[in-house]
């Protein structure tokens, strides 16, 4: 009897914590209560809408959250995926804690509705005396907020992240940061990339903080994938060269990973972005007393004159290619494994040229990156945005390895083509998705190496029979773009940056992909069979 006693009272006590979780999930949002219009009238009765005087916030775990000044509106994230609450909000008014409680809104029991939606929500912040009204727009991305003047000491950011945390909660990070214009091409555009660098609270460098579930760093590069019509292609473009890396067995080949977020600048909305690890020493798993890395940046080509110079100047840059400098000072002959690789591989007329191009070079890494630029049709990254990984091998000499960086020109879409031509604007091409793309080093490789044909097509079979199927691609792009759209941030986007034309959808990747991947299935195959 006592133990059927026992028995009910527990199942009633479970029940109970069952239907009051339940209650708490309808009444309170990031732990906050909901209140109906009368109890909001009830508070304001008896207190005074707060004057412009008094300044309040909203606070994400204790970070101030990110305002956006023109429509007026707090952008907080919510994991889309997740049908419960993460995270506490809170707010201040005039600096001192302050109550924060809901408006009563139907809209709370569909959020993915209302995140797709772009549906407004509102909040009290009320003390003693006063209150004021304002409002949250939910966003199913990461979001990053900046204050501060660019290329100034002393700016701030804060990341609030409730879908990748490696930590699995709702993070919320908040940084001093110095941050800057990233890359040259951003110059040209009004939705600019940026450069980020992570100070700690007393000025001190090299705060290194986990972002978006990514590794912990200071040194962040914020992507405006501007010319990126889809924002799939940049992503894509990433994920697959870190499957093909993946296959090595070396760090020094690593690409970088890449997640999505929106930002704010000052109060600005400036659309989505992607936050991407930099590929450095740190990546590449490389000696910085020792290794190297050059980054081809530009289509300006050095010669033996111009390396002459760099060398006698110690200048890290020589034409289109600058040395990464990873806080090092100049020291002579940081141009030399460059030099060598430059002169025995765009300038190879023999099989002397070939041996010393294969003594400086990795092989199989100069066929993996010949053959991914080539899946992924990227026109823009056969002479420039690579980055050569140079490793020091024990007799001295360096090892030179590719690897890809701004790959947005890719997956189908060219540069505009004809007289009215802009070089901010780009047009998918369906000629890319049946043309073999290819730059002077492999050209000259595949003039003197007998065997290079069939080891394109090995390594090419390989990458086809495990992670390279159409489905594959087709079914990551569409999972992407659901993602993007389902959060409200690709439609924002679209209508901050309608020059940048932006394609909803994925059709125009998906044909690229069936028509590409198996149109080098048959050039691979009668090029190996001549």
């Amino acid at each position: 009897m006592k133990k059927k006693t026992v028995l009910a009272v527990s199942v009633l006590a479970v029940c109970f914590m069952f239907l009051r979780l339940q209650l708490c999930r309808k009444t309170q949002v990031m732990d906050a209560p909901v209140f109906s219009e009368q109890e909001i009238e009830r508070i304001q009765t008896g207190r005074s809408p707060f004057g412009d005087e008094i300044q309040t916030e909203l606070q994400v775990e204790g970070v101030k959250a990110a305002f956006e000044k023109e429509e007026g509106r707090y952008y907080i994230p919510k994991n889309m995926e997740e049908d419960y609450w993460k995270g506490s909000i809170t707010s201040l008014a005039d600096g001192t804690l302050a109550s924060v409680a809901w408006l009563e809104d139907s809209a709370f029991q569909n959020m993915e509705e209302a995140i797709a939606g772009e549906h407004i929500f509102r909040c009290l912040i009320y003390n003693d005396t006063g209150y004021r009204t304002v409002s949250v727009l939910f966003t199913g991305l990461p979001v990053m907020r900046i204050d501060g003047n660019m290329g100034e000491e002393g700016a701030q950011i804060a990341v609030f992240d409730p879908v990748l945390s490696i930590r699995g909660g709702y993070q919320a990070e908040e940084s001093l940061a110095y941050y800057n214009i990233r890359g040259n091409a951003s110059k040209r555009f009004e939705k600019i990339g940026y450069r980020l660098e992570l100070f700690y609270d007393d000025g001190k460098e090299g705060k290194d903080l986990s972002l978006l579930g990514m590794r912990f760093d200071n040194d962040w590069q914020l992507k405006a994938m501007y010319s990126d019509r889809s924002k799939l292609r940049d992503k894509l473009s990433v994920e697959l060269w870190n499957q093909i890396a993946a296959q090595t067995e070396t760090e020094a080949d690593q690409g970088c990973r890449m997640e999505y977020l929106e930002l704010i600048v000052n109060g600005e909305y400036r659309g989505l972005y992607g936050l991407v690890e930099p590929t450095d020493y740190k990546a590449l798993g490389l000696d910085r007393t020792r290794d190297l890395i050059y980054k081809a940046g530009s289509d300006e080509w050095p010669d033996d004159g111009l390396f002459a110079q760099s060398e006698a100047e110690q200048s890290f840059v020589c034409a289109g290619i600058r040395i990464r400098q990873a806080g090092r000072t100049y020291i002579p002959g940081l141009w030399e494994p460059f030099r060598i690789f430059w002169n025995s591989g765009y300038e190879l007329e023999s099989e002397k040229d070939l041996r010393i191009l294969y003594g400086c070079i990795d092989r199989q890494n100069f066929i993996d990156y010949a053959l991914y630029y080539n899946a992924i049709a990227g026109v823009d990254n056969r002479f420039k945005n690579i980055i050569y990984s140079a490793v020091q091998n024990p007799d001295g000499a360096y090892t030179l390895r590719r690897i890809p960086w701004d790959q947005n020109y890719s997956w189908g879409d060219d540069f505009e083509q004809g007289e009215e031509k802009d070089i901010k604007n780009i047009r998918y091409n369906p000629e890319l998705a049946t043309k073999w793309l290819n730059e002077e080093v492999f050209r000259n490789m595949q003039k003197y190496d007998k065997r290079l044909s069939e080891d394109m097509r090995e390594t090419w079979r390989g990458w086809r029979e495990s992670f390279l199927k159409e489905e594959l691609w087709k079914s990551y792009a569409r999972e992407q773009m659901d993602y993007l759209v389902e959060s409200g941030a690709f439609s924002r986007d679209t209508l901050r940056w309608p020059d940048s034309e932006n394609v909803k959808g994925t059709e125009e990747i998906e044909t690229y992909i069936d028509v590409r991947f198996s149109w080098l299935d048959n050039y691979l195959r009668d090029l190996s069979e001549q």
